[in-house]
């Protein structure tokens, strides 16, 4: 492979301006023909900069996950994950034992399990995780807002009263489901939407949601679901009582899951597409400023 002074000679430029063309610096000021001579004579002879090697790299994340849905949703997201970076990255699971290049967290963590991301490298980016430092690229989904978003789709149908099917279930300690329950009471509430007889908690299972629509005593015009699982259950147990209203169900991370209705996708694609983006962007070198962003869910 050929040194940056050999290219810079045989371009008739500065190793500088090489460096500057290859790592597409946006404030360098070159004609076309120059950039484009740089390019074939760095493809021709193998040369890369240090930054374009980093980048050929794999990159090694691990993805950590705190307890905020069910058992075994951590394997598919890891799948989905691999399959949205594409080739050069390495997705896993995080194993405080084993080195790693860089750590995704997705949920709250305490300042301890922060400190033992922080020991196992010097990449972080968080996600739902309030508190930490701005040492860390983050990201926050705006739940609140998101939620609300979805009260407004039935207001805007004119829809007088809307529904809350769901139900919780315990992991680690953790009741999945209390936290978005409660606040879907509370927007409804706000809207004058909300009816205590059509606020139905059960458990976060398919049969939950058939036995509870099957057997409630009527259906309002709007109805959100609490997880793909019981709402696979409700609309199987709607069509049978011959009933079709406007739905929307919360899923965390798969919208195929949800077969019928719209769909309050918490992680939409585009929000790991970005944190990829960000941690490579910070393993690589490219950029040391750190950033917090803030963005709703998506309804599909």
């Amino acid at each position: 492979m050929a040194s940056i002074r050999e290219l810079a000679t045989s371009c008739g430029v500065s190793p500088a301006t090489v460096s500057r063309v290859l790592n597409k610096d946006p404030m360098l000021s070159v004609t076309t023909e120059v950039r484009e001579r740089i390019i074939r004579e760095a493809e021709r002879t193998g040369y890369m900069t240090p930054r374009q090697r980093r980048r050929a790299e794999v990159l090694d994340i691990s993805l950590a996950l705190a307890p905020f849905d069910k058992p075994g949703f951590e394997e598919r997201l890891v799948s989905k994950l691999q399959s949205l970076a594409g080739s050069g990255v390495n997705i896993h699971l995080y194993n405080r034992n084993i080195p790693t290049g860089a750590v995704i967290a997705v949920g709250e963590f305490s300042r301890d399990e922060v400190a033992d991301f922080e020991k196992a490298s010097n990449h972080l980016l968080m996600i739902n995780n309030l508190g930490t430092s701005y040492a860390h690229d983050s990201i926050m989904m705006d739940y609140a807002q998101s939620e609300e978003n979805v009260v407004r789709l039935f207001v805007e149908e004119g829809l007088d009263k809307v529904g809350y099917y769901g139900g919780t279930f315990m992991r680690g300690g953790v009741e999945i489901g209390a936290k978005r329950a409660e606040q879907f009471v509370k927007i409804l509430s706000s809207y004058g939407l909300f009816d205590e007889a059509c606020f139905k908690l059960a458990g976060m299972d398919e049969e939950s949601g058939y036995r509870t629509i099957k057997e409630a005593d009527r259906l309002p015009g709007g109805m959100i679901f609490s997880d793909p699982d019981f709402a696979r259950g409700a609309f199987k147990a709607l069509e049978e009582r011959g009933a079709d209203p406007m739905s929307v169900t919360y899923t965390n991370f798969f919208a195929e899951d949800v077969a019928k209705g719209r769909r309050l996708l918490v992680f939409p694609d585009d929000i790991w597409r970005t944190a990829i983006q960000l941690i490579g962007e910070k393993m690589t070198g490219e950029r040391v400023q750190s950033y917090c962003i803030y963005s709703p869910s998506l309804i599909i």
